[in-house]
């Protein structure tokens, strides 16, 4: 049995994450020839192409994305081990590791964790990373992050299933919730039963500039505005600027009915349900297949679900 190099599944781990041998050196403090002559070793030795290298960087071909998820793993256990039972002076922290579409209700979640459990924690590691679906399935299949909570429409389901499947991730269905709008208390539309997209059309659609969830009058692209799709947009990059136009402004966010759910305490805001829409909201939390998970991500998910109780 050969022995394996640890030292070269970092470095091509780097390299996936970087997309570029020059960044994953500079990150690493090693050189691009040392980087490139230990994967065409590596290569060489186990008779797969890792990489492709292209004039935009350089990316894993089809076996090399199995080869390094592979890598990733057993990377993640030995760096789990060493800081465990090998690093000095050894202590207890307390760690919880997630990646999240931007909800309210997983920030609350967090919240309540860290005041339930660990507030008085001599050691703590919480990371709480808000970013697209692309994105969060990276850091989740790659040990960036332990957990995932994403949203996905229903008529989607069975492609986002599949993909979920193709990245051997276990998923579990939190929540499914009518598609809604969020506007502000005294907004025309706020005593409205329910709205229509037509409805809507006189209305700034509040939108991230980078993902689009729903499709329902979106356009997150700040290149590419049509007024055949909606008259009016207000783009923003984060969940704090969004609430801000929201409560200030005639625009509407689309999104999950946060009203319904256990820790809304909002007055600013009301949500709506869009009458004439074929599909529910619905969100999901994620984990690789073989992650075990710790008493820290369970009590995290428990009082997640609680909080998605209504």
């Amino acid at each position: 049995m050969r022995n394996i190099n640890i030292q070269t599944l970092r470095y091509i781990s780097a390299v996936e994450q970087t997309g570029s041998i020059s960044r994953a050196g500079q990150q690493l403090y090693v050189s691009h020839s040392t980087i490139s002559r230990a994967i065409r070793e590596l290569e060489n030795e186990i008779g797969i192409t890792l990489f492709q290298r292209t004039s935009k960087g350089v990316f894993p071909t089809t076996a090399g994305n199995e080869f390094i998820y592979q890598a990733r793993s057993l990377l993640a256990d030995l760096d789990s081990l060493e800081s465990r039972y090998f690093e000095q002076p050894q202590v207890v922290r307390d760690t919880l590791l997630v990646a999240t579409q931007r909800y309210t209700a997983v920030t609350n979640a967090m919240m309540k964790y860290y005041r339930t459990y660990c507030q008085n924690s001599e050691y703590l590691n919480l990371v709480l990373l808000e970013d697209t679906t692309d994105q969060i399935l990276r850091m989740v299949t790659n040990h960036t992050c332990h957990i995932g909570v994403l949203h996905y429409t229903s008529d989607q389901e069975d492609t986002f299933f599949e993909r979920l499947k193709l990245l051997d991730l276990e998923w579990h269905v939190l929540e499914s919730s009518p598609v809604s709008i969020q506007i502000r208390q005294g907004h025309p539309l706020a005593s409205q039963p329910f709205v229509t997209v037509s409805m809507l059309q006189d209305y700034p659609h509040i939108t991230y500039v980078d993902e689009d969830v729903t499709h329902i009058n979106y356009c997150s692209d700040i290149s590419h505005f049509s007024n055949s799709i909606y008259k009016k947009r207000i783009v923003v990059q984060d969940r704090g600027t969004m609430r801000q136009m929201v409560n200030n402004t005639d625009g509407y966010y689309i999104g999950c009915d946060a009203s319904r759910m256990k820790f809304y305490s909002e007055t600013d805001s009301v949500y709506i349900h869009i009458k004439d829409v074929n599909f529910t909201l619905k969100t999901v939390w994620v984990k690789r297949s073989r992650h075990i998970l710790t008493e820290a991500e369970k009590r995290f998910l428990d009082i997640l679900r609680d909080f998605l109780k209504f």
